[in-house]
């Protein structure tokens, strides 16, 4: 049974600056890959790359750090969200499967996106202070980590952030976000299962990296895991939230963007002086966030309007999606 039509649905969209995707609900058919020649719909899942038929319309983007996503062998490449990201942002999101994966011990600046005891937050990331979590995030014996999303940081902090010794003073001990002392540099992302992603970050290659956790959003995603709550999010949305914090950290929040308001970020969380106003920016510097990177969730924009178009939003859970 079809649900209420879209515009009669509260767009979580809204406010983001995602380009058009209404052009694909007319694409027909399936195309061939230009690379390896198998038929796709929009894109191919394993070569990633858009199909001819639509590859000018679709958006291309820069992020502001290398993304590097580790999945799982078993998880199924035509229905990871991951891939929209390496489509949309070829040269700087790479896709791996595990265990076939770069020794990571040997590069700096490189984090891990993942709930650890010892996990920073983006924000504190770059300005220095580090906190000591709670022993199980203060959960009750048998509570996972990864339930860290569900509480607010304050509930789950051990000690109060501290300053982190910084090799640049000049701006109080936060780091400078030119250059060489940029404080990430390549973020790697575990697409998996919550079960599988635990065997992953066993890996000797991971396991020693810096960990940070990104804010908890609603996820608009079709297929969450049963009960696990709507703050688990895809793949892509994940990305989405990570580079968009840390342009917020780095160069600020545009007072006048609207897209945080729909997935539910909570706004105290972002210092007062992060928000930046059109009198106080510098058009010789890099500007605020207003939407840079939402494109990124250019396709999976396009997979939401189609499913809540044709399915009923509480029996999603047992919709089957197509490949692509």
């Amino acid at each position: 049974m079809a649900s209420t039509e879209p515009s009669q649905r509260p767009d979580p969209f809204h406010g983001m600056h995602i380009a058009d995707t209404d052009f694909l609900m007319s694409v027909e058919g399936r195309s061939s890959c230009t690379v390896c020649g198998k038929s796709r719909k929009f894109f191919c899942y394993t070569c990633y790359v858009p199909v001819p038929e639509i590859a000018a319309r679709v958006p291309r983007i820069s992020l502001p750090v290398k993304i590097d996503v580790i999945k799982h062998r078993n998880e199924i490449d035509g229905k990871s969200t991951a891939v929209h990201a390496a489509i949309l942002a070829p040269d700087d999101v790479k896709i791996y499967t595990y265990p076939d994966i770069p020794d990571y011990r040997e590069e700096s600046g490189v984090v891990l996106i993942f709930p650890t005891p010892t996990a920073l937050t983006v924000a504190s990331l770059f300005s220095g202070e580090t906190y000591q979590m709670k022993e199980n995030y203060g959960l009750p014996k048998g509570y996972h980590m990864g339930t860290l999303l569900r509480f607010r940081l304050n509930d789950i902090v051990d000690t109060p952030l501290q300053p982190r010794e910084t090799t640049d003073e000049r701006n109080g001990g936060a780091a400078d976000c030119d250059g060489e002392s940029f404080p990430v540099k390549r973020a790697v992302f575990i697409d998996s299962t919550w079960s599988q992603c635990r065997g992953i970050y066993k890996d000797e290659r991971l396991s020693g990296l810096r960990t940070v956790v990104i804010q908890n959003r609603i996820s608009q995603f079709w297929r969450h895991q049963r009960n696990s709550p709507r703050w688990f999010l895809a793949t892509v949305e994940a990305i989405h939230q990570f580079v968009l914090e840390v342009h917020i950290a780095a160069w600020g929040l545009d007072s006048r963007y609207r897209g945080l308001e729909h997935i539910h970020l909570n706004m105290e969380q972002i210092p007062k002086e992060r928000i930046m106003h059109p009198s106080e920016m510098n058009p010789d510097e890099v500007p605020p966030y207003n939407g840079q990177y939402d494109n990124v969730l250019f396709f999976f924009r396009h997979m939401y309007n189609l499913i809540h178009k044709y399915y009923d939003h509480e029996k999603l859970k047992a919709y089957k999606r197509p490949l692509y």
